[in-house]
């Protein structure tokens, strides 16, 4: 991956493979996805190359599953005996000495696991119009940021975490998810 301070492992798991026929070139663009959101957030964090030194290698897991798998996660993890769209599980913090420990312990660094389900997801984009492709990158960009320790507990931070969201988007030539909602923006539920 290009203009990233490390380099960046993806471990896909594919439990649902009615996955494989939701967007084309699942596994390039997941990656493309995911290295343009760690290049946002590296911006963000002023995360540098490690001079003098082999870069670090950041991973994160990848699961696509489906409706039942994530509402037993959903429930394991967080209460809520429902599926959702997209849990995320952060494991290591982004930044610059996480980065410059994982070079000295010659370890990659674990960001952590990103579970999204398949059915939620084709019901969240056709009951919002949108295209299942677009409504997955949001929701795989979402999760990125939520492992990177954004998060959207209260007002400031929804919207923070929103115009990241927005500003990714528009490198992958998405329109604003927001925007196109024919509704205003909903309150998610740990938005209280």
């Amino acid at each position: 991956m290009t203009d990233l301070p490390f380099t960046l492992d993806l471990a896909v798991s594919m439990p649902d493979p009615a996955w494989a026929d939701l967007t084309p070139n699942l596994q390039t663009r997941t990656e493309e996805i995911t290295s343009i959101a760690l290049q946002e957030i590296s911006r963000v964090f002023e995360l540098k190359p490690i001079a003098g030194s082999q870069q670090p290698s950041v991973e994160i897991s990848l699961v696509f599953t489906n409706d039942s798998d994530i509402r037993a996660l959903n429930r394991d993890y967080r209460g809520k005996d429902q599926p959702t769209n997209v849990l995320s599980f952060p494991d290591s913090p982004l930044d610059q000495a996480e980065l410059e420990q994982a070079v000295r312990l010659g370890e990659p660094l674990l960001l952590g696991d990103i579970v999204l389900a398949r059915e939620t997801l084709i019901r969240e984009a056709e009951a919002q119009h949108k295209n299942v492709s677009d409504h997955f990158a949001h929701l795989l960009c979402h999760g990125v940021l939520h492992l990177a320790g954004f998060d959207h507990m209260d007002e400031n931070e929804a919207v923070e975490m929103e115009n990241l969201e927005i500003m990714i988007l528009r490198r992958l030539h998405i329109a604003n998810p927001y925007e196109l909602s024919d509704q205003p923006r909903q309150e998610t539920p740990d938005l209280k």
